[in-house]
């Protein structure tokens, strides 16, 4: 069911109610990437008898401090992309907002998987569930993107579909690497499968330059087009 753009109608009021979309998913996203530090418990010391107990107590927490920071930034980085895409929407649909709804349930997922997998460190099905959890949001991301960037949906105007904030290709990239750490979990280098995800950052330079030179031949194609 479309919705018309009559933003200024009582009845309907586009603009208000895409606002009430985007504030829902911010506090979603608020609340989630929260409760990533909240599953972190303060150590119980009840008999401290020496500052290298406390010490001991503070590094048994460096497997959950990983696994929070990596969470963290999974969750900004996804924070960014809808924020990033969500500037070239002006209509919407139910199609749209179950897709948003989707999208927001994988990333409530995370701090659970987050929590799961930095409880039991050593363990391979913790990490994978984590693994598989960030590929299902990159995968709603890759859904959500891609109705938003059709032009037969009628969200975005027909010259934003093009823009190259709205590729398809960079919510697949950290999808990408967290399924190449489960085929080396499943491979048995439990240290490398954790380590490659150092490999999201470099991907996302190299991405960068490329989203800069595709922007600067749009932003040509534009001022040619505006030119005739």
């Amino acid at each position: 069911m479309k919705h018309p753009d009559t933003a200024l109608e009582h009845h309907d009021r586009t603009e208000f109610q895409l606002e009430r979309l985007i504030l829902f998913t911010d506090a979603v996203f608020a609340i989630a990437i929260t409760l990533l530090i909240i599953e972190i418990r303060v150590p119980e010391l009840h008999e401290v008898h020496s500052e290298g107990e406390v010490l001991n107590a503070v590094l048994r927490l460096i497997p959950k401090f990983m696994g929070f920071f990596v969470a963290f930034f999974v969750i900004a980085i996804y924070w960014v992309a809808h924020h990033r895409i969500f500037r070239f929407v002006y209509q919407y649909d139910n199609k749209l907002i179950w897709l948003n709804i989707f999208f927001l349930l994988s990333i409530v997922l995370m701090p659970f998987t987050s929590a799961f997998q930095g409880e039991y460190p050593m363990l391979k099905t913790p990490w994978i569930l984590y693994c598989i959890s960030v590929i299902f949001t990159g995968l709603m991301q890759f859904g959500l993107q891609s109705y938003i960037r059709n032009p037969a949906n009628g969200i975005t105007h027909a010259h934003h579909a093009p823009h190259p904030d709205l590729e398809s290709l960079r919510p697949l990239m950290t999808a990408a690497v967290f399924l190449v750490s489960i085929g080396l979990m499943l491979a048995g280098f439990y240290w490398l499968s954790r380590y490659v995800l150092i490999a999201i950052f470099p991907l996302m330079v190299l991405y960068g330059r490329r989203h800069r030179r595709l922007l600067a031949l749009h932003d040509q194609k534009a001022h040619k087009k505006a030119a005739h």
